[in-house]
């Protein structure tokens, strides 16, 4: 009885994992923007060394709590879009401006149907060599341990919760904590050149979505693009203040977009939260920042 309750709790866990990633690949999803707003870890010791276990929660724009299944990629504040089943509200991926985390690759889903049906299959043998003659005891026995493995992996007590959370803390001001503990650098006004140092920087327009050209994923999110020229700028940091909505993020070469800025003049572009204002562009940092007034 022993022997097929285990082999039901080990071809349960199966079945219900192989099942799930098979469904999920097979549904559809929706896309959902979201800015971070708790990112805490904690490093335990474990046989096999430190283990760090993350917490990423993030704000959706229709007001819901979700979890990411992101570690560190993503920082706080930062506006990302999660891509969620339609079928078990779990997320799939997480894109931000530079980076994409995979939580559901076709790769593995391909790996873990393979492998399970494999399983499925020898285990099923096994459980019927191992019943003859079929008892109801014995058949109750293998149903119990199947059942019960597939209920902690589908139940949303166990392994099968979705990505929606009570709730998360409000997205942090990033601006504020910059500004208590840098101070307030100068600030040039719009239209105007800001100097840093030796480089010198100055924004010609701004256009509030994605640039003709950019790669499709870009239009997904807020954007806002800035056409700027600028002499000796070398490795000088370009940023937008952040606010209460979020930190926005520069996207590499505005993700294709012709006309990107090339060092000395083109496009800069970043993806922006909901509901942000821009009203500082950013240029240097610590003792060398300078801000340039958008509004």
């Amino acid at each position: 009885m022993a022997v097929l309750l285990a082999i039901g709790i080990v071809l349960g866990f199966i079945a219900a994992f192989a099942g799930r990633w098979a469904a999920e690949g097979m549904a559809g999803t929706y896309d959902l923007r979201a800015v971070v707003s708790v990112s805490d870890s904690e490093t335990t010791e474990g046989q096999n060394g430190p283990h760090t276990t993350h917490e990423i929660l993030a704000v959706a724009e229709n007001g819901r709590a979700i979890e990411l299944p992101t570690g560190e990629t993503f920082g706080l504040a930062e506006p990302v879009i999660a891509r969620i089943s339609s079928l078990t509200d779990r997320v799939l991926s997480v894109r931000g401006a530079d980076a994409v985390v995979e939580a559901h690759h076709p790769g593995e889903k391909i790996a873990a149907m393979s492998i399970g049906g494999v399983l499925v299959i020898l285990g099923g043998v096994v459980a019927f060599v191992a019943v003859r003659p079929v008892t109801t005891a014995k058949s109750l026995s293998f149903l119990a341990g199947f059942a019960f493995a597939a209920y902690v992996v589908l139940a949303p007590l166990g392994f099968g919760g979705t990505a929606y959370r009570e709730s998360a803390d409000p997205v942090p001001n990033l601006w504020e904590y910059r500004r208590e503990a840098w101070g307030q650098p100068p600030v040039i006004g719009r239209g105007q050149t800001a100097v840093s140092g030796d480089s010198a920087v100055r924004v010609l327009d701004s256009l509030p979505e994605p640039p003709e050209g950019a790669e499709a994923w870009l239009s997904g999110f807020h954007v806002l693009a800035l056409r700027i020229e600028a002499a000796r700028l070398g490795d000088t940091a370009l940023e937008l203040s952040a606010d209460e909505h979020g930190a926005p993020k520069r996207v590499k070469d505005c993700a294709g977009a012709p006309g990107a800025f090339d060092g000395t003049a083109g496009l800069v572009c970043f993806v922006v939260p909901q509901g942000y204002q821009p009203k500082y562009f950013v240029i240097g940092t610590l003792d060398r920042e300078t801000l340039l007034t958008l509004q």
